[in-house]
Parts: C-alpha cells; sequence; structure tokens
C-alpha cells in the first residue's frame, strides 16, 4: 500500500472529519445493524467490512445498535466513541437483519420496503450481507486519498478504519486500563487466543503445543498473554510449560464460553466481560506476535487490526473472508 506520509499523521478528529464529509456525500444509504444475534467481534467484524464495501461503492454507512445484544443502555455507546452517522428507528430490530435471520412472508417484504422508505435507506443489512462477506471482496483494492489509502489491500484498509473507530468512550477506556494494569509482562511477548467452550462445533480445536511451538519461533522470548474462556487451559500451559511466563484476564472460575449460558447472564454481567475482552484483545494487538486461528472471529479481527505480519495463525496461511 502507498500512502501519503502527511495523512500518516492525521488525527482522528481529522480522519473522521474526512470520513464523514466523504460518507455524507453519497446518494444511496445501508442502516447496517450490528448486535443483532452473534458475538461481539462476528458481529464487529461484519460491520467493519460492511463500512469498506459501502466506501468501495459509494454508499452512506450508517449503523443501528440502540438494541445490540451486547448493550447497557447505550448501544455503541456503551463501549466507544461515536464515528459517524447512526439510526434510530425501533423497527431496525425487526426488520433489520443478518439474511439468515429471516423468514420471508409478503407481509414483511412489504413493510421492510416500507420501513426502508421512511428511514431513506436503500439498504439494510440483510440486502449487502453477501457482498461483503465473498471471498471476491478480499481481492478489492481501495483508492481513497482523503481517508490515507492509495491502492489498500483490504487489511490495510481495515488497519486504518479499526483505527479509528475503535476508541472506548472515556468510562470505557477507564476501566480497560485499570484491567489491564493486572498484567504484567516483559516489553517483548507473544498473544495467544486459544479456543475452548462450544468453539468446537464451528471448527477444530488446536492443542497447546501447537501454539507453543509457533511461539518458540521467536526467540528469547518466555512471556505470554493468554486470551481464552477456560482457564483450565492457563492450568495446563503452566504445568507443561513452566519455564514460560503466562498471564491472562481469564478467572480461575471460568470454564469454558457457551453461548446459552452466556445469553442468561445480565446486562451489566455481559457489560463487564466485554470489557475484558477487549482489553484481553488490546494486550493481544500489542504483543510481538499474535498466535490464533483465522476461523476464529477474534483471530479474524486480529488479521483486521494489526495485519498478516504479526499474525501466525494455526488454520490457514493467510487471512481470508470465511
Amino acid at each position: 500500500m502507498i500512502i501519503n506520509h502527511e495523512l500518516q499523521s492525521m488525527t482522528r478528529e481529522q480522519w473522521l472529519k474526512a470520513y464523514n464529509k466523504l460518507n455524507n456525500s453519497y446518494k444511496r444509504t445501508m442502516i447496517f445493524r450490528i448486535g443483532a444475534e452473534a458475538g461481539f467481534f462476528s458481529e464487529y467484524n461484519n460491520m467493519v467490512l460492511a463500512l469498506l464495501y459501502c466506501l468501495k461503492y459509494k454508499i452512506k454507512f450508517v449503523i443501528y445498535s440502540k438494541d445490540a445484544n451486547f448493550s447497557l443502555e447505550k448501544g455503541w455507546n456503551d463501549f466507544f466513541e461515536s464515528f459517524g452517522a447512526e439510526a434510530s428507528g425501533e423497527y431496525n430490530t425487526i426488520y433489520n437483519l443478518r439474511p439468515y435471520q429471516i423468514v420471508q412472508t409478503p407481509k414483511r417484504n412489504y413493510l421492510t420496503k416500507f420501513y426502508k422508505l421512511i428511514s431513506g435507506a436503500n439498504y439494510f443489512t440483510q440486502d449487502l450481507w453477501d457482498f461483503h462477506r465473498n471471498s471476491k471482496f478480499s481481492e478489492e483494492i481501495f483508492d481513497l486519498p482523503s481517508l490515507g489509502m492509495h491502492n489498500a489491500s483490504i487489511l490495510d484498509a481495515t488497519q486504518i478504519i479499526i483505527k479509528n473507530i475503535w476508541v472506548y468512550s472515556s468510562q470505557s477506556r477507564i476501566i480497560i486500563e485499570k484491567l489491564k494494569l493486572n498484567i504484567h509482562l516483559k516489553d517483548n511477548y507473544v498473544g495467544m487466543h486459544i479456543r475452548s467452550g462450544d468453539k468446537f462445533l464451528e471448527s477444530e480445536l488446536f492443542n497447546i503445543d501447537q501454539y507453543i511451538s509457533a511461539a518458540s519461533e521467536l526467540r528469547n522470548i518466555k512471556d505470554a498473554f493468554v486470551l481464552t474462556d477456560d482457564y483450565t487451559v492457563i492450568e495446563m500451559l503452566k504445568d507443561k510449560y513452566p519455564e514460560w511466563n503466562f498471564q491472562t484476564l481469564c478467572d480461575e472460575s471460568e470454564r469454558g464460553y457457551f453461548h446459552h449460558e452466556f445469553i442468561k447472564l445480565t446486562k451489566l454481567q455481559k457489560y463487564e466481560q466485554h470489557l475484558n475482552l477487549f482489553a484481553s484483545m488490546d494486550i493481544c494487538a500489542g504483543a510481538n506476535k499474535f498466535i490464533g486461528t483465522y476461523s476464529s472471529n477474534p483471530g479474524m479481527y486480529m488479521g483486521m487490526r494489526i495485519g498478516e505480519e504479526k499474525c501466525k495463525c494455526l488454520d490457514y496461511d493467510s487471512w481470508l473472508i470465511w
């Protein structure tokens, strides 16, 4: 990617001003609903891809997050600062969905068209889903000089977007920084995401030896931050590799993530768990190398945030839209 060096020094405020000027200039509009039904990083990754698709094809991007499944009370703004246009119509809860959530009926089709008309939207989430979730989209080149992108690959582009929209609200930032203070690592360390819980239903799980083998390629590093939802993983690592310093924000009481249990938590409990997750992701992003899987949403996100050169994933050699 070729980036204008003057643009590399843009502040977030300057970037957002340029982004919103461009976004607001488009005549067609999409309302993307984040927090429809999946885990946070599935929702977030798709939002970034949809935003990038809209930039590529000159469609105004608007988010709806009022009833997000990760929300405490303010949707996106429970965790992050605003970055652009936001929608408020509660009809989005029923008519703005991922495509596989929808059962088509004549009445539903009519009402969906009606709510698009009154909202001024040309597209809801379901309408463009198959375009930004398409592997062909990952091969696109993005030429948006005002946003610091010139002949940019998709991962070059996502890094710029994430840098400017992954910005915590003041309340969230305070809590996340306090969580990070619990971690004590040397300047050089590896970050690992080791899947557990119900993730075996989605794809292959890799054993801890494969993670340590990959980490050992970085000589003289014996510090690792481990993102996991199962403290059993930490116990196994410490027992088998006592020469390593393993750190985690996973509590000893956590023994694997199971979605049917997570959805029963209170909004406050979910909020706290997400802050812990975000702190963990920040720590992983600061590592010399991230080791995980691209088939997991945190791994997919990490490739989008820090790029392939800082990632070593055990399932695929390259980042992909899957």
